[in-house]
């Protein structure tokens, strides 16, 4: 079974827990387990640097197109920024990379290569 992961509506909600980030849009979440960087016109920030909760707040009211590629997860945003997300590499933190779920669907986990 394939599972549709793009969201149908603009980022809402952005949630920082101890060691992992959830974005939320409305009716969705991609729950991020593994260190993610965000490309934005200042530069390129990866979670735990200075900036980078900045950069992924500044997305709220942005729509998002998802592509689940066979080493990342990429969320680019309307406004031209990208979250990447790797499932493999020095960024894993676990056996789970991201977690996606949408209100009423099946949840999605990806596993760390």
């Amino acid at each position: 079974m394939k599972v549709d992961l793009q969201p149908i509506e603009p980022l809402s909600q952005v949630v920082f827990v101890h060691d992992y980030l959830q974005l939320v849009f409305q009716d969705s979440t991609f729950t991020i387990y593994n260190t993610a960087s965000c490309s934005a016109d200042a530069g390129e920030f990866r979670q735990g640097q200075a900036g980078f909760c900045d950069a992924v707040v500044s997305l709220i009211d942005q729509s998002a197109r998802v592509e689940a590629l066979a080493d990342k997860l990429l969320l680019r945003f309307s406004g031209g920024s990208v979250v990447s997300v790797p499932v493999s590499g020095s960024d894993s933190r676990g056996p789970e990379a991201w977690q996606f779920a949408r209100l009423g669907g099946p949840t999605v986990v990806e596993q760390n290569a």
